[in-house]
């Protein structure tokens, strides 16, 4: 029933977005010729979200403190717990699936009172931690399920960070440990973190996640990512690969071109080109995304699958 009401929700708000996205970018000579009609609706649309985002924000910030305060006896009054995270509401029709939603959220609760150590996430993406740095989030990777974890930042470094993990991820309890370790070189930053788990059903598992950034311009980086993932209930190992270049164009636009590939070696390669263009909506807290794409998967001996994703992204605590 939820999932239904969001998918609907989805496909409104993008159809609304460009209309009004085109509202907000007219100089404004020219808003005085608009019809008092769309500026109604903008003012509507905008204030309705305004209020959201402000509630949102403020139970989330309640929450925050409240299990800051729960977790020790004597907390203090100057220092408050935080929360901050997303909601994105997405419609991606593609070639062979014209019903492809990618709704997403997260939640992250910081607190101060057991000195910055404890964190506790709540989301629906368990595919984050395999995706790529500047991969995409798609609704075919997605199973809907909640997660929660709780995160112990054992060790805080500028250059070495070790992180301690206890959680829920499709319904299934695990529990993950993992390093990270940054070097600059020069133009250049590599980045390697690799870390061990153990899932109830599925068993022992590992990972290692790679990244070499350069920055080849003031505004603009070029991105290598290399993701590797053992886990003892599957047969092969799962890796991915990709090459992507981001340009920040001004302080509210930006665009990411991208082509990766993910394999399993169990007939599930997949190829994927896209370029993902996101600017400001209206308000410093909202954005909104088009993308782009084309796919070639191996279970549809690589046929092409074109398509689109459109996002509207809304962040709080920010």
């Amino acid at each position: 029933m939820l999932l239904n009401y969001c998918r609907r929700l989805s496909i409104l708000t993008l159809l609304v977005v460009p209309f009004l996205s085109q509202a907000s970018i007219s100089n404004s000579s020219e808003k005085s010729a608009k019809p008092p009609l769309t500026l109604e609706v903008k003012k509507t649309v905008t204030d309705s979200a305004t209020f959201l985002q402000s509630q949102l924000n403020t139970h989330m910030q309640n929450s925050a403190q409240w299990l800051d305060q729960l977790l020790v006896s004597e907390g203090s009054e100057k220092t408050r717990a935080t929360a901050k995270g997303y909601v994105s509401l997405g419609f991606a029709p593609r070639a062979r699936d014209l019903s492809d939603f990618d709704n997403q959220f997260k939640v992250s609760l910081d607190l101060p009172n057991l000195e910055n150590k404890l964190s506790v996430i709540i989301d629906n993406d368990e595919a984050e931690e395999d995706r790529l740095p500047f991969q995409s989030i798609s609704g075919q990777d997605q199973d809907n399920h909640v997660n929660a974890a709780l995160n112990w930042y054992m060790l805080q470094k500028q250059r070495l960070n070790i992180e301690h993990r206890i959680g829920v991820s499709r319904s299934n309890l695990y529990a993950q440990s993992r390093l990270k370790y940054q070097q600059n070189i020069e133009k250049w930053r590599f980045t390697v973190s690799p870390s061990i788990e153990y899932y109830i059903e599925d068993g022992w598992g590992g990972r290692v996640n790679t990244r070499l950034d350069r920055q080849i311009e003031r505004d603009q980086t070029l991105n290598f990512a290399f993701n590797t993932r053992y886990v003892e209930s599957e047969p092969t190992n799962r890796v991915s690969f990709g090459i992507f270049h981001s340009h920040t164009y001004n302080n509210d636009q930006a665009g990411v071109t991208g082509v990766w590939l993910k394999d399993s070696f169990s007939g599930e390669r997949s190829y994927y080109a896209s370029y993902r263009w996101r600017t400001r909506f209206f308000e410093h807290w909202l954005f909104f995304e088009a993308e782009p794409f084309v796919e070639f998967r191996e279970r549809y001996d690589f046929d092409d699958e074109p398509g689109i994703a459109l996002r509207l992204i809304a962040y709080y605590g920010v």
